[in-house]
Parts: C-alpha cells; sequence; structure tokens
C-alpha cells in the first residue's frame, strides 16, 4: 500500500501536465437498487437492497482501455471506492465490453482471487496486471477481472466497471488505486484530480486528471482538510434545513460514486416529512405532484465557516417519461455504525452544483461554485 509520503517524494519526476477526460451521461432508468448496495459495500450501511421505484437519473461515466491493443470501457469514477474492475467473458457477468486477457500481449497473470460484497451479493473475480489507458496515459497496474456479479444490482447499469478514486487504505486486497499509480510511475506531475458534473445535456461533463480546468469555475477554490484517509471525508461544522441545524461536527464524504444526499436515516426522514413527499416504506419520497418552483427550503453545509447551499431545483430529481414527470427527492437514509458512522454523503446531486479537486498532494478537497 502506497503511502501519501511516498506519492509526495515521486511528484517531483512526473512528466505529464493535466488531462481531461469527457464524462458521458444517460438519463436511462436505473435502479435505486444499485445505490442501495453500493452504499452497503462501502459504508457498512444497512439499507434495503431491494428496489421500490426505479427513476430517471444520470450515470456518469468515462472511457479507459485496458491491455494491449487497448480494450475499451466505460467505467464509473468513484472517489466512494478504491479499486479498478471490469467484467471478463464469463456468462455470470454483465456490460456492455468484457475484458479478455487471451487477446492482450501485456497481459501478465496474477491470479490472486477477490470478492467485493454488495447488498444484493457478492461480486467476486481475479486480480489481473496490464496495461491502463487513460486520456493519454498509459501505466502498468493491477485491476480486478469480474468472474460473477450479482445481477440486481448491475442489470440497470450502463456502464462496464468503476474505477476507484479513494485512498488506498480501503483498497480491496491492497491493491493500488489507478490515480495512486499514476502517481507511483511518475505519469502526471499534479496530485489532484477534479470533477464537473453537469444535468444539462448541452454540456459535457469532465474529470480532470493531474489537476483542474479553470473553464469549470469562476471563483477560488476554498480547501477543507480531509479527516481521515480513506474516503473523502471531512469533518462538517453543522448542516442545516430551512435554517435549523440537522447535525453539527458531522463527518462529510465526498462521493462521485453516489447519486443522492445519504444521511442518517432519522435525519433523512426529518427532511423528507418537511418535503410534503410521500416516504415510502424504505424512506424514498415521492411527489404526486412535483412541488410549486422555489417553494422548499434550502439545505447548508458549512465547513471551517464556509457554506455551500443547495437550493430546491438541486435537490429535487425531475423524472420525465413522455410527457409526465415525476418528482422524487435527493434524501436518502442509511445508518453507518460507529467507528465509520454516522456518515453524511454529498453524491452527484451536491457535486452538479459545485466543483471539486481531490487534492491528494495536500490531502484536502477544494470546492468552487461551478460553471
Amino acid at each position: 500500500m502506497m503511502s501519501r509520503a511516498l506519492c509526495l517524494a515521486m511528484m517531483g519526476m512526473c512528466a505529464s501536465a493535466a488531462v481531461h477526460i469527457p464524462l458521458g451521461r444517460t438519463g436511462g432508468r436505473r435502479s435505486l437498487a444499485t445505490d442501495h448496495a453500493v452504499l452497503s459495500r462501502k459504508y457498512g450501511a444497512e439499507v434495503p437492497a431491494v428496489p421500490i421505484t426505479d427513476f430517471q437519473n444520470a450515470q456518469y461515466y468515462g472511457p479507459i482501455t485496458l491491455g494491449t491493443p487497448p480494450q475499451p470501457f466505460k467505467v464509473i469514477f468513484d472517489t466512494g471506492s478504491s479499486n479498478l474492475w471490469v467484467p471478463g467473458p464469463e456468462p455470470k457477468v454483465v456490460g456492455d465490453n468484457r475484458y479478455h486477457s487471451d487477446k492482450s500481449s501485456t497481459y501478465v497473470a496474477n491470479g490472486t482471487k477477490f470478492a467485493i460484497e454488495y447488498g444484493s451479493g457478492a461480486l467476486e473475480g481475479v486480480i489481473d496486471t496490464d496495461v491502463l489507458g487513460w486520456a493519454g496515459l498509459n501505466a502498468t497496474l493491477n485491476f480486478g477481472e469480474a468472474t460473477k456479479m450479482p445481477g440486481v444490482t448491475w442489470d440497470a447499469a450502463h456502464f462496464d466497471g468503476i474505477c476507484g478514486m479513494g485512498w488506498p487504505s480501503i483498497a480491496v486486497d491492497g491493491v493500488v488505486p489507478p490515480f495512486f499509480v499514476l502517481l507511483q510511475q511518475r505519469k502526471i506531475s499534479t496530485g489532484s484530480f477534479a470533477f464537473y458534473l453537469t444535468s444539462d445535456d448541452s454540456k459535457v461533463g469532465e474529470l480532470t486528471i493531474g489537476g483542474t480546468n479553470p473553464a469549470h469555475h469562476s471563483e477560488p477554490f476554498v480547501y477543507v482538510p480531509v479527516a481521515k484517509e480513506g474516503y473523502w471525508q471531512l469533518n462538517g461544522d453543522d448542516v442545516s434545513f430551512n435554517g435549523v441545524s440537522l447535525g453539527k461536527n458531522v463527518h462529510a464524504v465526498m462521493d462521485s460514486g453516489t447519486s443522492l444526499l445519504a444521511f442518517p436515516k432519522a435525519v433523512a426522514k426529518q427532511v423528507n416529512e418537511q418535503l410534503g413527499c410521500n416516504i415510502g416504506a424504505t424512506g424514498e419520497c415521492t411527489y404526486t405532484t412535483c412541488p410549486q418552483e422555489n417553494s422548499l427550503p434550502d439545505l447548508t453545509l458549512t465547513m471551517l465557516g464556509n457554506t455551500f447551499t443547495l437550493k430546491q431545483d438541486d435537490y429535487i430529481m425531475k423524472i420525465t417519461q413522455g410527457a409526465q414527470t415525476q418528482c422524487l427527492s435527493g434524501f436518502m437514509g442509511i445508518d453507518v455504525p460507529p467507528p465509520m458512522g454516522p456518515v453524511w454523503i454529498f453524491g452527484d446531486i451536491f457535486m452538479r452544483k459545485y466543483y471539486l479537486e481531490f487534492d491528494v498532494t495536500n490531502a484536502r478537497v477544494g470546492f468552487a461554485l461551478a460553471q
């Protein structure tokens, strides 16, 4: 496992400037079971694995390649996990693209077995070694080749695999995460990456590796130090809704692999009751009729005295199918047991409003309004 100190020592000889990876977006139907299962795996949360309803929500994915010649994959770049995995050719996996080790001249057998537990079952496979292609950067690394996937979790997915962007300490089997491999192999000159997520179909999302893209923010970054290296966990002074505190001194996690805002169950229930939506058995909250514009309160996260606010249009998701539009609350409940929990997870809903820089070099996260 590579420490941050080792990364810093190596970066002086890195060669490449920042590279920019376009993020595709699909509004296809996505099951809540996917978010439930992934959250249960990441945080040990007790959340239901069975979907109550489906909702149209963006899935942000980007391109990588593995092997020689390159085999293309669409992956979710996930700051809430630290392993790269893609589906292999076995029939017990799903995905449009499969990794074929026998078609790569640079494949090296590793053979270590791995398993990642999700709410609906284990994703199982073997560790392989091959060349990763990432926006013109190439690095040899270890990654997971899935041989068995829990179908209820991934059947609705529009991506092939997951590329973990978290810290090495939470990687399954101690496999070094891809971004840290780039640092280790001196492929980039700046030890940070940044996400630009958009819900506007006329704009393309972007992951920048090795720095940031000034075109995606107009104001300077506000930096908050990482409280614990593992997930991108920060210390939040306060989370408030409608001007009333929901919790103080919270563990706030910035998670690009989670669609919603996932708060402790009692808090999510409290917020959804104020929103006036219909709360289901699992805490999911839908509207019979969409709320009037600008009629709902603001949510505010305060860190180091700086406020980051989400308005109604940010946290209410609109589902359009044909001529009908349904609205869904962006708040869901999870209870993560100590010592990790409770946690307050700020997913894509938050990251569409704010442009985030994940700075490994200085162990901090930068926030600026996205543009």
